[in-house]
């Protein structure tokens, strides 16, 4: 396992989506069950190019890996067994991104056994600017749950029982907290919401842009899922005289430092990828 838990508050893990498993057919062209024999890969963990602080991850499937990995699939829900002990060798899990998504955590009656499963919809997707980070449209919030209701059904006659779940108004809360917190000092950022040739540069509430990664820990006999929400805020400074005049008044000497060297726009850039949450799912 390249991953060691206590770096979750640390080090960002880019999981990206990567297509590592042999696609599977979908039941009721929405549910993707894969299966420990054809989810297990072995995991390599690089830096990332353009941000030396951040992890990316690539894996090659290999039916005798130390990982079992959960892809994301375009509006559908997919999901794993995860056994108790796991297969020899076997010490760890992980799903791709999420940044909408739904992680569910379901107990299986008579057994120590875990299914897990990550689901995906673009109905109803969130307004392009100006909402907070952790916004999700209640009605996707239904789509998400009902692929995870059905999707128990499909495990019949199995008894699943749901322990646990993770859900973007929760993994992305301390984001939406952090473009409040610039929102609060006069930070908006500037988006062009017409064309080249009529354009309409409008002012927004500053945007976070990264990823939430979810990992499983397999130890003292048990599974133990993870999550870590890393990324950066964009946001355009003030360069009136009176904002300039205010953060110095409050002693925001670097904000002002940085207007001088860095200029009014402040990109939310791979180089500053950050953790900037991350706590115990089950």
């Amino acid at each position: 396992m390249a991953v060691p838990l206590a770096t979750l508050a640390t080090t960002p893990y880019n999981i990206g989506a990567p297509q590592v498993l042999v696609d599977v057919a979908p039941l009721r062209n929405e549910h993707k069950i894969y299966t420990t024999g054809n989810a297990r890969i072995d995991d390599v963990w690089t830096p990332n190019n353009m941000a030396p602080q951040m992890r990316n991850f690539a894996g090659t499937l290999n039916i005798a890996g130390n990982t079992i990995y959960l892809p994301y699939n375009d509006n559908h829900i997919t999901s794993v067994r995860l056994p108790v002990p796991p297969p020899g060798g076997v010490n760890f899990f992980l799903t791709a991104n999420m940044s909408g998504c739904r992680f569910f955590v379901d107990a299986i009656a008579g057994s120590n056994d875990l299914m897990v499963y990550h689901a995906n919809t673009h109905q109803h997707a969130a307004p392009a600017h100006d909402v907070a980070a952790n916004f999700q449209d209640p009605n996707a919030t239904i789509v998400l749950n009902t692929l995870h209701h059905l999707a128990q059904g499909d495990y019949a006659p199995l008894v699943l029982h749901n322990v646990a779940d993770l859900a973007k108004p929760a993994y992305y809360l301390q984001a939406a907290l952090l473009e409040q917190q610039k929102a609060n000092r006069g930070r908006r950022v500037m988006f062009n919401t017409g064309t080249a040739v009529a354009p309409n540069v409008q002012a927004f509430r500053p945007e976070f842009n990264g990823g939430c990664s979810v990992m499983g820990f397999f130890n003292a006999g048990a599974w133990h899922f993870y999550y870590q929400t890393w990324g950066d805020v964009e946001y355009d400074r003030p360069t009136g005289a009176k904002a300039v005049a205010k953060d110095l008044a409050t002693f925001h000497w670097k904000s002002v430092h940085k207007l001088r060297t860095q200029g009014a726009h402040k990109a939310a850039a791979y180089a500053n990828m950050r953790v900037v949450s991350h706590g115990q799912i089950y």
